[in-house]
């Protein structure tokens, strides 16, 4: 038995959008509170920016793989464009829920308010730790068994 990749595009994009995503989501975000000297209201800033940036380039990510899923659909099954439906729902979540919500609280924070907790940060971290399963998922399922014919 061998594998054969279903489409090196679509796996170039797929690592190229993992690697981003877990460098601002898991890297970047959790170290610039560590930085000596910077405030709570640069820090904010600085996540809006960067999430920002992130889920506008997350989306430009999918919707070239998705073209090059369609392109190729021969050799995807039905649960590969679930996967990839349910990232895409989880990313519209976060761009038009989500985010635009955090970044009124960060706001708040950011002039001084005092404001009451809401579990919607820990759904976003939820939301992107579900994300980074279905990136990997995605990523091993671009590859299938082929039977070596003897």
């Amino acid at each position: 038995m061998k594998f054969i990749l279903k489409n090196p595009v679509v796996l170039i994009l797929l690592c190229l959008m993992t690697g981003m995503f877990v460098t601002v989501s898991f890297l970047e975000t959790p170290l610039k509170f560590q930085v000596p000297g910077i405030t709570l209201p640069i820090a904010l800033g600085l996540g809006k920016l960067m999430f920002g940036i992130s889920t506008n380039i997350q989306a430009a990510f999918l919707v070239f793989i998705m073209v090059f899923m369609i392109i190729s659909r021969k050799n995807y099954t039905k649960t590969d464009f679930i996967l990839f439906s349910i990232l895409t729902c989880i990313l519209v979540l976060e761009k038009f829920w989500m985010l635009p919500v955090l970044d009124i609280r960060a706001d708040a924070l950011s002039a001084g308010k005092a404001l009451l907790a809401t579990p919607l940060h820990n759904y976003f971290i939820y939301a992107e730790v579900i994300k980074i399963i279905l990136l990997i998922a995605a990523i091993l399922s671009q590859f299938k068994k082929k039977q070596i014919q003897s």
